[in-house]
């Protein structure tokens, strides 16, 4: 007598309830999703470094200037670069002077200004700010 042989049953529902499900979703991108509907629009493009540069900048310096002092975190924490950091101790210093000299809203405008001036300068000509090798400065 030989051995016999035991095949194990893949059951074909799971199969099939998969290739109904990814026909309902669309074949593709460029492809509706559904019946008779529009393929989505693009995704908006990501901001420019410049641009997110100025927005954590401008939001951390104006959290340091807070009569609390703001938050304790590292630059890390904050998620920005050393150089970003540089660029937030600078603008915050000056900030604080002239919220001593000329008041709060004074302070707020420097901020609004000197940010966006020193994160166009960063960014410069497509300059990302990162070395070639190594962390970003």
């Amino acid at each position: 007598m030989g051995m016999a042989t035991t095949r194990t049953r893949m059951p074909i529902v799971p199969t099939a309830l998969l290739a109904v499900v990814l026909t309902a979703c669309g074949g593709g991108p460029d492809e509706p999703a559904g019946r008779g509907e529009a393929p989505a629009p693009p995704s908006p493009s990501a901001a420019s470094p410049e641009a997110v540069c100025v927005r954590l900048i401008t939001y951390w310096a104006h959290d340091q200037l807070e009569a609390s002092g703001g938050s304790q975190s590292d630059y890390q924490q904050k998620g920005l670069s050393d150089g970003q950091n540089t660029i937030l101790l600078d603008v915050v210093a000056r900030a604080r002077k002239e919220a001593q000299a000329s008041g709060a809203a004074a302070a707020r405008k420097l901020v609004e200004s000197e940010v966006r001036q020193r994160c166009a300068e960063r960014y410069d000509e497509g300059n990302t700010g990162a070395p070639s090798a190594g962390w970003p400065q």
